[in-house]
């Protein structure tokens, strides 16, 4: 099974226990929209589910655990009490203050584009060319990505 499909059965599931029709759901998702993700044709973004969520009156966990569950054939509370523990480890890890490290006066810190090159991969890269190798062999000698060996290839 799919997670469109894992998320229609949800929906479907939790709209006819509670006894919610659709259009009661208007205000969060279109009526096109709802039918598509419960056809399991297109996926819900995690905003749209916290709306649905929400009109159903249950936590967004809640229906991914029940969501999660058909795919794992556990028990949705076997899933929550895994989703549990993630988060206790992250944070005993120190996780809940590198996340207040990425935020700047309540917003989301502005973060420096794209990745630093390494050091030793640029100058291998560039050994390598200097040797007469092409990048394919740079790369599968290095063992690094194509795109990678091109951006350092052409640094040089």
């Amino acid at each position: 099974m799919i997670v469109k499909e894992e998320i229609a059965i949800t929906l479907r599931a939790v709209r006819e226990l509670k006894g919610v029709r659709p259009d009661a759901l208007a205000g969060a998702i279109s009526q096109n929209n709802l039918s598509m993700i419960e056809q399991g044709k297109t996926l819900a973004t995690l905003s749209t589910l916290l709306k649905v969520a929400e009109c159903l009156d249950m936590h967004i966990l809640s229906l991914l655990a029940l969501a999660l569950a058909q795919r794992t054939q556990d028990t949705p509370e076997h899933e929550l009490q895994k989703a549990l523990e993630d988060v206790r480890r992250f944070r005993d890890a120190g996780g809940l203050q590198t996340m207040e490290h990425q935020k700047q006066d309540g917003e989301l810190k502005k973060r420096a584009r794209g990745t630093k090159a390494n050091l030793e991969n640029v100058q291998a890269v560039l050994k390598l060319k200097e040797l007469g190798k092409t990048q394919k062999e740079a790369a599968r000698d290095l063992g690094l990505p194509a795109t990678t060996v091109h951006r350092y290839w052409t640094k040089g």
